[in-house]
């Protein structure tokens, strides 16, 4: 490999990997955009909390959810009914104020004692007295009580004081404990020393026992923490809000939960859209380069075909689920299911269904039923989509989604307290719509991406599939034997192809032009020669060039025909990249002595086949001119080629990328052999037959083969010694 040739292929791989970056880049970004902006309309409702709504407000579907609303509202409530907690710090106040009410009357029994002092100096030191508010009058009642009534009011005091210190008196209840130390008072007393004692008493009584903040959150944490989930069911078509009615916080989430709000503007909310839409995108590019990184020749057009098919669709899931009722019910997820099935393979439509679905799920308020639903719907829609080449299997699948979709429509509505049959049907009809919907937007789809992005489509394989097709036509006029070789290859590789459940529709089109670059030079093929074969008069080299012209002549053709580019495939990887072995053995015998033949000049370009379809029609088409050469008449002979041609192709490693299991190789040899079987009429031979004809009418009725009748790529020696 020169230099230069290195330095194009580093740059091709270079490119092909960034492919997967642009990619992931672009689709992250616009799922993101589709879902996070509302891009298109205004919200469906316009409401302000504490204002009367305008209109009547319905909801478009069914949900169920867990009120934020009323849980905030009851922990609330289950907080405000824990009371207060308080913590009595010991008996040492009640103590204290007894001490003081010694001190106080100490203080006054010195006063009471000092009769130089005049009754005006004496109420003045009795006024004086610290944490009390005597008044003038029982200032003078307390000096003028007699020594006895005086001794009564001091235990009388220090009893009421004694016994209401011992109770748990909070701040608030001061007041109210005040009022019991007045009436507390003895009866038996005089009105001068019930009028001492009412007053004095309650200005000793102070608060015992203080709040307890840590207490008192940890209860009403714990209290609020018990408190259960709030669960809110809104059936489809309910009243959310009334006209006139003043618009409620819990109105706010429920209109927020069908989604019918416009929400404010939240980076949070755009994050958490593109952290899931960035994980979907990358599992499916995961996939991709797993399984279709190798199969598939132009990874850029398949990519950009199911960047379209995403985005697109995630376009219409955002304008059809955020709209009415009914439009929920009617997003066609069975279409994208289907396309993709046909597409590329029913495991990565599957792959795609279930993640859509989820994102689909996730991004919806609340809606496990519509995430089931679109799953199911597409899940059915591409299990049930076989013989993908009929119209009438596409209605098929949509039916299977349909019934899909009204399942799910009942497991979510059988198990509801009151069930709406009426309404039940309705959705089911809508369901039943979204299945014929689907059905006939994949055919549209069809034909919308067979003209933007050159895929093949199932109507283009019909119309490819006609006899009379122009370049069929030139191929017959110009080549009529490689003309009939592609008819008995389209009928050998399609039967092997229904066996494997490939898309035999494609590989029988692709066998009809596999072959078309000979009509160029068609006397070089040994199936247009007559009697003349041209390649006598050639040296070695210069027939292998010819013959492996035919493959960059028939992309030529096939460009100037715009064929769609998976027919290209077959046109280019029908030899993968062998030998012409016929001409390069001839080479190596007519070398002279030490020199070398580069078998690189005679291999064709390639590529190996990269779909299971190539696959098979490489196949066919080797055993299907090599059977014609030898005219195998036996069930051993014809077993013999079979499984030496297809194990040769093995061997060297051109089925490697087809995809192809060793299964499918099974059911292909099994199909080769019983169709060469019915196509050479192979009888049983009953003993004693093999006695009716001589040796040498036998010998005559089985003639030996001569290598040039085998096809250029053969290894003719293997025949030419021991036929067949």
């Amino acid at each position: 490999m020169t230099p230069k040739t290195e330095e194009r292929s580093r740059w091709r791989k270079l490119l092909q990997s960034s492919m997967l970056w642009i990619f992931t880049s672009a689709v992250t970004l616009g799922l993101t955009i589709i879902f996070s902006f509302n891009l298109v309309t205004a919200s469906e409702v316009q409401v302000t909390l504490g204002e009367p709504a305008s209109e009547d407000i319905l909801a478009p579907r069914s949900i169920n959810y867990d009120s934020e609303v009323l849980l905030s509202t009851a922990r609330e409530n289950a907080r405000a009914a824990v009371p207060e907690q308080y913590v009595r710090d010991g008996n040492d106040i009640g103590r204290n104020q007894l001490s003081l009410v010694n001190a106080v009357f100490s203080f006054t029994d010195v006063v009471r004692a000092d009769t130089l002092a005049t009754k005006e100096t004496q109420l003045s030191y009795i006024q004086a007295i610290n944490r009390l508010t005597i008044q003038e009058q029982v200032g003078l009642d307390l000096l003028e009580l007699s020594a006895a009534d005086y001794d009564v009011v001091k235990r009388e005091i220090s009893r009421i004081v004694g016994d209401l210190m011992r109770q748990d008196i909070r701040e608030n209840q001061l007041r109210e404990y005040q009022i019991i130390a007045r009436r507390e008072a003895s009866l038996e007393l005089t009105p001068r020393q019930e009028n001492v004692v009412t007053n004095l008493a309650p200005q000793f009584l102070v608060a015992t026992v203080f709040p307890d903040p840590e207490a008192t959150t940890a209860l009403r944490d714990e209290a609020a923490q018990a408190v259960g989930t709030f669960p809110v069911t809104i059936a489809d078509n309910e009243r959310i809000v009334r006209q006139g009615d003043i618009v409620t916080a819990l109105d706010i989430e429920k209109l927020t939960q069908l989604g019918l709000l416009q929400s404010q503007f939240d980076w949070r909310d755009v994050a958490a859209v593109f952290v899931a839409s960035l994980l979907s995108v990358v599992l499916i590019t995961m996939y991709w380069h797993q399984f279709f990184w190798n199969r598939v020749r132009d990874n850029g057009r398949y990519l950009t075909v199911l960047a379209s098919l995403l985005l697109v669709f995630a376009a219409i899931a955002k304008l059809m689920i955020t709209g009415t009722s009914f439009l929920t019910y009617m997003f066609p997820m069975a279409a994208l299911s289907m396309l993709l099935s046909v597409i590329y393979d029913v495991r990565f439509s599957l792959t795609i269904t279930i993640i859509m679905a989820a994102l689909i799920g996730f991004l919806t308020p609340n809606s496990l039923e519509l995430a089931a639903y679109t799953a199911v719907g597409g899940l059915l829609a591409s299990l049930n989509l076989q013989d993908a080449q009929r119209i009438n299997a596409f209605f098929r699948a949509g039916l299977a989604a349909a019934i899909g979709y009204c399942a799910v429509i009942l497991v979510f509505r059988l198990n509801q307290d009151t069930i709406d049959v009426f309404n039940m049907l309705e959705l089911m009809g809508y369901a039943v719509v979204n299945g014929v919907l689907s059905s006939a937007l994949t055919l549209v789809g069809f034909f919308v991406l067979g003209s933007l992005f050159g895929i093949t489509t199932t109507l283009q394989l019909q119309e490819l599939s006609r006899l009379d097709h122009p370049l069929l036509q030139e191929l017959l006029r110009r080549a009529p034997g490689t003309y009939h070789h592609s008819i008995m290859v389209a009928n050998l590789a399609e039967q092997a192809a229904e066996q494997i459940k490939a898309n035999s529709a494609l590989v029988r089109v692709g066998a009809f032009y596999h072959d078309i670059g000979k009509m160029n030079r068609p006397p070089f093929f040994s199936e247009n020669q007559e009697g003349v074969n041209p390649h006598d008069a050639l040296d070695p080299q210069t027939s292998a060039r010819i013959i492996i012209s035919h493959v960059t002549d028939g992309l030529e053709l096939a460009k100037r025909y715009k064929l769609p580019y998976r027919i290209h495939q077959f046109i280019e990887e029908h030899h993968g990249t062998r030998l012409v072995k016929g001409f390069y053995h001839k080479a190596k015998e007519q070398a002279a002595e030490g020199e070398v033949v580069d078998p690189a000049k005679f291999r064709y370009p390639g590529s190996r086949p990269r779909t299971r379809e190539t696959g098979v029609v490489m196949l066919a088409d080797v055993i299907e001119s090599t059977s014609r050469a030898l005219q195998p008449n036996s069930e051993k002979a014809i077993e013999k080629l079979v499984n030496s041609l297809i194990d040769e192709d093995l061997t060297d490693g051109q089925l490697d990328m087809s995809g192809l299991t060793l299964g499918d190789i099974r059911l292909i040899r099994e199909s080769f052999i019983k169709t060469l079987k019915g196509r050479f009429h192979v009888r049983v031979k009953y003993p004693g037959n093999e006695a009716i004809l001589s040796p040498e009418e036998q010998a005559v009725a089985e003639p030996a083969v001569q290598p040039a009748q085998l096809p250029a790529d053969v290894d003719q020696t293997q025949y030419s010694k021991e036929p067949v």
